[in-house]
């Protein structure tokens, strides 16, 4: 029987752990609860938009401005954050920037007049990803401090699946809630509480205790531009298993990205799903996560590149099967099904990406990987509007699986790396100069 005293446990470190590790685990445990319940805004914010009126064009902008955002500044933020002696800081007021852009979104449609509503949300918006990029970031760089090379699959299936519990909760509540307000009114009170519940996992993201950047790092600060893009360069290319994984990442991200706006238009307008089937089909994604996270953090111990193509190929089957659906229900079990694959890609992307980032410099990798996803999710949500009004919403899907089915085939005939979990990173050359 699962009592209170087993649930209090899944939520601390594993035993033998340092005071500093318990102290870590208690927060990142407790911050992602509040996450997961704040990651239901996700999924009803392109819902708020299509009831709005908002065009094709304009729901799949929703997806690609932290692309665009991310393209622009995440190289940017990396340099300024790798040179800060600490990066909990900067990743804590990353998180909280992006959740208070759910208040200001509801605050933006009940003061603007209806021809600015939607524009003003997609501003809103545009400021919040600006925040949502430092987190990014930032955010392996915390995750892997806190779990160190050797836990990372333990970690993050935990972190994972917490979150996923409070997203099922989460979406379902709100899914019912919708229904029983009237619109807007009913959108704008989620989206403030989802604010609310920013401020308290603030509490707990800005305790995090991890080392602090070594001095060698951080000396790049008043170097000119040119040197330091230059210095960048040099590092990158003495890492061939960091190009070689976000070649491979770049195709399976423009599948992915593709997506994003696609298959809610898709809930909406081919299946007519109400607010409760929507509300039910992010239930039934995040319970069945947890089977994934436990599944896949079992295979791993065989090998976590099998993980990678398995997981991958898996995903990219969900958009295929979604574009000839046409009822309600059955996108309800392809849902689940697809979130137990998107549960081991999520879990192997973070690990494998780790396992190629040099100690010490973290902070400059993430950011180009943010970079190099988001120069995918720029054109890729784009592109999915403007094939979804060519050869409707189903084509549009089934072209997105295709492409995420080539990044899987790649990965799986990737030799580069075991990406097993417990190796650790290989150490990073002394800058020149």
């Amino acid at each position: 029987m699962i009592g209170p005293r087993s649930l209090s446990v899944y939520f601390e470190a594993p035993p033998g752990s340092t005071p500093t590790e318990r102290h870590n685990f208690h927060h990142a445990f407790r911050e992602s609860a509040l996450i997961g319940v704040i990651n239901a805004g996700g999924m009803f914010l392109p819902i708020f938009l299509v009831r709005l009126g908002a065009s094709n064009v304009e729901v799949s902008l929703l997806t690609a401005l932290p692309a665009f955002i991310g393209v622009a500044l995440a190289i940017p933020i990396g340099a300024f954050m790798q040179s800060r002696r600490n990066i909990v800081p900067w990743y804590a007021r990353g998180r909280i920037g992006h959740q208070a852009a759910f208040g200001a979104a509801a605050l933006a449609s009940l003061l603007l007049p209806p021809p600015l509503i939607v524009p003003g949300v997609l501003s809103v918006w545009a400021v919040g990803t600006l925040f949502s990029t430092i987190t990014n970031v930032a955010f392996n760089v915390v995750m892997n401090a806190t779990a160190g090379s050797r836990s990372r699959y333990d970690l993050m299936s935990r972190r994972w699946s917490i979150m996923a519990v409070a997203t099922a909760i989460s979406t379902a509540v709100v899914g019912y809630g919708l229904t029983r307000l009237a619109f807007p009114l009913n959108f704008q009170i989620a989206f403030a509480g989802f604010t609310l519940a920013g401020v308290w996992a603030y509490r707990y993201g800005s305790r995090l205790i991890v080392p602090d950047h070594p001095a060698v790092t951080r000396d790049r600060a008043g170097r000119s531009l040119a040197r330091r893009a230059a210095d960048t360069v040099r590092l990158v290319r003495a890492h061939p298993a960091f190009i070689s994984f976000e070649a491979r990442r770049v195709v399976f991200a423009m599948g992915t990205t593709l997506t994003l706006p696609l298959i809610p238009l898709y809930y909406v307008r081919v299946l007519e799903a109400s607010n409760s089937w929507i509300g039910l089909i992010g239930t039934v994604q995040s319970l069945t996560v947890l089977i994934g996270y436990a599944f896949w953090r079992q295979q791993a111990r065989g090998g976590a590149r099998y993980v990678l193509a398995a997981a991958t190929f898996g995903a990219a089957l969900h958009p295929l099967a979604l574009s000839i659906t046409h009822q309600v229900e059955t996108a309800v079990v392809l849902a689940g099904l697809g979130a137990i694959f998107t549960s081991g890609v999520s879990l192997a992307m973070f690990d494998r990406l780790m396992t190629t980032v040099p100690d010490g410099y973290g902070v400059t990798f993430n950011s180009i990987d943010n970079t190099l996803v988001n120069i995918a999710g720029v054109a890729a949500p784009v592109l999915g509007a403007l094939l979804a009004d060519r050869i409707g919403l189903g084509g549009a899907l089934a072209v997105a699986g295709l492409v995420g089915l080539i990044g899987a085939g790649l990965f799986a005939i990737d030799r580069s790396g075991t990406g097993t979990g417990t190796a650790a990173p290989e150490p990073a050359p002394q800058p020149t100069g």
